[in-house]
């Protein structure tokens, strides 16, 4: 008797509505791409690394997912082919979308003691794949080492990891439409192979949080003030016509319980009027302050989740074929890109088993850009605040790390260009 053999099933699942921007707003320096990188203190072993993301894989099988297109919307669709871990082989944060390829939206990469997880945008946001890291690197060591640390659990079942948050919280009314200027933009030579400088800078993070709280302000208002004030000393005085303007993402999943690995975030922007010189520092620091205030309000960021789910919601968007929505899509991301002058992401503290800890030395984050962004994530007590961008100088990024060093913080810096130093 022949048994007729059953054909595979696949999974499929919608972009979030946040992610829906990103296929079209690709290209060779805003990759949509980011990085979580951690640091051992022992030469990685690539067998090793290959099982622990199979066993990873089991939790996140969104991971498994690649990019396709419809007629009318791009959409993920599960996988059966092998995810392999590599040798590093590009730049960082190098472009992993490619319409013609149908490659996976994610990769694992290591290169002598660390290990890369570099994530598209469009399948996760920076909570989502620190979750991936954490639990790939706790299988590594406890693979490699031995040690009885368990895998943290995600506290979600797989279908609420699926989900789309942005539909569950959307209440379906319009977004108030606040206006917006221009922005100031950052200029200046880029590197002509179109990579990305990277400069990442440590310290204490209890020294840092201290000298926040000083200023009776969180780490990331205190950052966030840093990096205004080192941004706002670079503007020529021809062109302050244009207000200083930062954008930094919010994990919604603060304010709206969700389960959640894809996208469910927000923007929040700070401003500085440029026409005013020379701004103390404690002026800003208000500034800043008082714009997180407000924008991080329940009732400011459930606009934000309505204004993400109304392209969907609106006839005519569902009904325009996927080649003119691509247009669409990336005019509006241009436009939108004109909003914030540089972007800052706070990730917060990466937290790993405390069997695992002993093994691990650092662990990073950057992003691709076309401007400048700063990124920053803790371990232990090593604060790392890696800035990305297109541009050669770096003197938004001295001032930066001056303006900590000359509060008396201890800095350990370092490029992908092999420079290093300490301030």
């Amino acid at each position: 008797m022949l048994v007729k053999e059953m054909p595979e099933t696949y999974t499929w699942k919608r972009l979030d509505n946040a992610a829906k921007i990103f296929p079209a707003a690709v290209h060779a320096t805003d990759t949509q791409v980011f990085r979580f990188s951690c640091e051992m203190k022992e030469m990685v072993d690539p067998q090793v690394l290959q099982k622990a993301l199979d066993d990873t894989l089991e939790t996140f099988s969104m991971y498994r997912f690649v990019m396709k297109r419809g007629f009318f919307w791009y959409y993920l669709e599960e996988s059966k082919r092998k995810i392999s871990v590599r040798e590093e082989y590009k730049e960082p944060c190098g472009r992993l979308y490619d319409r013609n390829a149908g490659g996976f939206l994610f990769e694992v990469t290591y290169y002598g003691c660390r290990i890369n997880l570099e994530v598209f945008h469009a399948l996760s946001d920076g909570t989502g794949a620190m979750h991936f890291l954490i639990q790939l690197v706790t299988r590594y060591c406890s693979l490699r080492y031995g040690c009885s640390a368990s895998v943290p659990a995600y506290d979600a079942s797989q279908s609420e990891m699926l989900k789309d948050s942005f539909q569950r919280y959307s209440q379906k009314r319009e977004k108030k439409q606040n206006r917006f200027c221009r922005a100031y933009r950052l200029r200046g030579d880029r590197y002509p192979e179109k990579r990305l400088k990277i400069i990442t800078g440590s310290a204490s993070a209890k020294a840092v949080l201290e000298l926040s709280h000083q200023y009776g302000a969180t780490l990331t208002e205190f950052l966030c003030a840093c990096l205004m004030e080192a941004m706002e000393k670079e503007i020529p005085l021809r062109k302050r016509n244009r207000p200083l303007v930062i954008g930094v993402p919010v994990n919604l999943r603060q304010y709206f319980p969700s389960g959640s690995a894809r996208n469910f975030f927000s923007m929040s922007y700070v401003s500085l009027d440029c026409s005013e010189q020379d701004v103390p520092f404690e002026k800003l620091l208000e500034r800043v302050r008082k714009a997180f205030g407000e924008n991080l309000q329940k009732d400011r960021l459930s606009e934000a989740i309505n204004g993400y789910t109304a392209v969907e919601r609106n006839v005519f968007a569902r009904i325009t074929p996927l080649f003119l929505k691509d247009v669409c899509l990336r005019y509006a991301y241009q436009i939108s890109e004109t909003r914030d002058t540089a972007a800052f992401s706070n990730i917060g503290r990466v937290e790993f088993p405390s069997q695992v800890q002993p093994f691990i030395r650092a662990a990073d984050i950057c992003t691709g850009t076309d401007k400048l962004q700063l990124c920053t994530c803790t371990f232990g007590d090593r604060l790392s605040m890696s800035f990305t961008s297109p541009f050669v100088h770096a003197d938004i990024e001295r001032n930066f790390f001056r303006k900590l060093a000359d509060s008396g913080i201890q800095l350990e810096l370092a490029s992908n260009d092999g420079g290093e130093d300490r301030l």
